[in-house]
């Protein structure tokens, strides 16, 4: 039996429209969002795709599975799309919900139509809040938003729902080897506060070694633990060669007051040449 459509997102874009930050800036002002929407059945030849989408791959992320329980049971939440033009329309989120209808030859998908000039705030906002957009998307789709519209992380934080220390975090992620950035789409089982952790090593090597073990089962607490080591190491104090001088010299002067008192033997005057012969061979001369 095809289960209720869930239209929760409606009030998720009201509560994240209207959003305020710290300095009392809201998404409505800060993007320009409105809450107005409305439901509606759309034929699928009215709607085109977001070409500022924010998944790399919404066409061929796995549509045959989400076709296949669309078809089973039902779908669960409608598509969000703007108006373009008179019965023409702009996907704002859930293009894959729309290519799974599109590969069941259904003619028609709901769609809950949202007024707003800004698609990618609200595709944004949409993604962050079904917990199903990448970290490094989601990180990239930010940095973008940030670029284009001059915003401070802040800014973005109010736009997510999420602090302003998260956002600087994710951000960092981007900063990864090109190839752990490559791979970890393919693991989802790699969480975005490991990814966040790995990326505050800063050292390429270390972050590829740890990355290989990231695949296979490394946990947060273990980037942490490699990350207090270094932490250590970083602050012991590094052998000074100050002291041994200073003895040095100190014993120098003993030296020639023994040698002036006549009390230095034959022996202890090869021992002394040996000893600077030593030293000699320590600086090369």
């Amino acid at each position: 039996m095809a289960r209720k459509l869930d239209t929760s997102n409606a009030g998720l874009f009201k509560r994240a429209i209207s959003r305020t930050g710290s300095g009392g800036g809201s998404n409505a002002a800060l993007f320009g969002l409105s809450s107005s929407m409305r439901y509606r059945e759309i034929p699928l030849a009215q709607i085109e795709p977001n070409p500022d989408q924010p998944r790399r791959n919404a066409r061929t992320a796995d549509i045959g599975a989400l076709a296949a329980s669309i078809a089973q049971k039902g779908l669960l939440q409608p598509i969000n799309v703007r108006e373009v033009a008179p019965d023409r329309f702009q996907i704002v989120a859930g293009e894959r919900r729309y290519w799974a209808f599109d590969a069941l030859g259904r003619p028609t998908i709901p769609a809950l139509i949202i007024d707003t000039d800004d698609v990618q705030a609200l595709a944004l906002i949409e993604n962050v809040q079904r917990v199903d957009l990448h970290p490094l998307e989601m990180a990239a789709s930010l940095d973008r938003l940030i670029a284009e519209k001059g915003l401070i992380q802040e800014q973005a934080a109010v736009l997510i729902g999420k602090s302003q220390e998260y956002v600087a975090r994710l951000l960092g992620i981007l900063r990864l080897p090109t190839r752990i950035r490559e791979e970890a789409p393919a693991h989802p089982n790699v969480s975005a506060s490991l990814l966040m952790e790995l990326a505050e090593l800063g050292d390429a090597a270390t972050q590829e070694s740890l990355w290989e073990r990231a695949k296979t089962g490394l946990t947060v607490k273990d980037v942490r633990a490699v990350k207090q080591e270094r932490k250590a190491n970083a602050s012991s104090p590094s052998p000074s060669v100050e002291p041994v001088l200073r003895a040095l010299r100190g014993n120098v002067t003993k030296i020639r007051d023994l040698q002036q008192a006549g009390l230095l033997a034959e022996e202890q005057r090869r021992e002394l040449r040996a000893l600077r012969d030593a030293i000699d061979a320590v600086l090369g001369e």
